[in-house]
């Protein structure tokens, strides 16, 4: 799964855009995907600017699949 995959898939579970950010932008109370050199690195982003429960991924697939899954477990499907 891509980025694109990814926020089709979020929006089918109708997920608040406000929520997540898929292209690196640092805006505050969300999760961020941030494509570094040859990492992904999935966290979410305070509104101090603090990353908090970050995790790097080999590839954009494996960190698209985990927001996935983090939203789901969110809403509780």
């Amino acid at each position: 799964m891509n980025r694109e995959e990814l926020k089709q898939k979020l929006e089918e579970l109708n997920v608040y855009p406000g929520f997540y950010s898929l292209n690196g932008e640092l805006l505050p109370d969300r999760i961020v995907l941030n494509h570094n050199y040859d990492k992904w690195e999935v966290f979410y982003f305070d509104e101090r600017g603090n990353r908090d429960s970050e995790k790097t991924f080999s590839s954009e697939n494996d960190a698209c699949n985990y927001i996935y899954r983090y939203f789901i477990r969110q809403k509780g499907i």
